[in-house]
């Protein structure tokens, strides 16, 4: 399958592209920063040295830049079977909304919303042409609906997801394309870690995972989901409470008391 991967130099949309070249697909990585970009190129093409991986910059909050990316993608790949929105950001502060930076809500708003919106738009324009394809936008904190706290504006973007995600089904409907939402929970990447206090990093030990145990269990899933309007758990509801019941197995997972990383 032919993947395009926003947001993907890093984090759990590196991972993905791991584990779609651990599947044989052919992956197109994009990033804001070329650096980044061909540091992630080098990386895969040494893991996997017969994977067929490209990367390209794109700043998903411009629109030209999404245009691009789906033209590279397309010369390419010629064909788009999965387009996965990815590309997001806190605004790197975690703090009261109240304390939070004019700069900081700027760019949760715009990488998570206006970032989903651009690449669902011009994904869409491709796939109805092709006849089918299938989007996945990615939810986070938020997206359930419930409270933020200390990560409101990144919250409220999140929480946009299911309602663009219904609105793009009922746009498509009777048409070949699943737009789907991925819901990974807590994923231990920058955008959780950058500002974490001690106390939160033992919360993280309990609930968090790292991006390449998301990444092995959502990949097969999105290749051979049907349909569309559905959503990939990571965990069920049953399951949280149980990791809940039985925390005390899970303490020092990731940090020990002090806030260090465990090797």
């Amino acid at each position: 399958m032919n993947i395009v991967i926003t947001g993907s130099s890093k984090g759990i949309g590196f991972q993905l592209t791991r584990e779609f070249l651990n599947h044989g697909d052919k992956v197109i990585i994009s990033s804001r920063n070329e650096e980044s970009i061909n540091k992630a190129i080098e990386d895969l093409k040494s893991e996997f040295p017969k994977g067929d991986v490209n990367g390209i910059v794109c700043d998903v909050t411009n629109p030209d830049n999404v245009r691009t990316l789906v033209d590279y993608s397309l010369d390419k790949l010629g064909f788009i079977d999965i387009w996965i929105n990815n590309a997001g950001s806190t605004g790197f502060e975690y703090d009261k909304h109240i304390n939070v930076s004019d700069t900081a809500i700027k760019t949760a708003v715009k990488t998570n919303m206006l970032g989903t919106l651009f690449g669902s738009r011009e994904a869409l324009k491709i796939m109805l042409k092709q006849g089918k394809g299938k989007i996945f936008n990615l939810g986070g904190y938020g997206t359930n609906g419930m409270a933020s706290p200390n990560l409101a504006a990144y919250g409220s973007t999140k929480s946009s997801v299911p309602q663009l995600t219904k609105t793009l089904v009922k746009e498509t409907k009777n048409k070949k394309i699943g737009i789907h939402i991925l819901l990974p929970g807590m994923v231990l990447t920058d955008l959780l870690l950058t500002n974490a206090d001690v106390e939160a990093k033992k919360f993280f030990n309990i609930i968090a995972e790292k991006p390449e145990t998301i990444a092995r269990k959502f990949v097969p899933k999105m290749k051979k989901i049907k349909g569309t309007g559905k959503k990939i758990n990571f965990n069920s509801t049953v399951k949280y409470f149980w990791i809940f019941m039985t925390a005390w197995k899970r303490k020092n997972r990731f940090f020990d008391d002090e806030g260090n990383p465990v090797d």
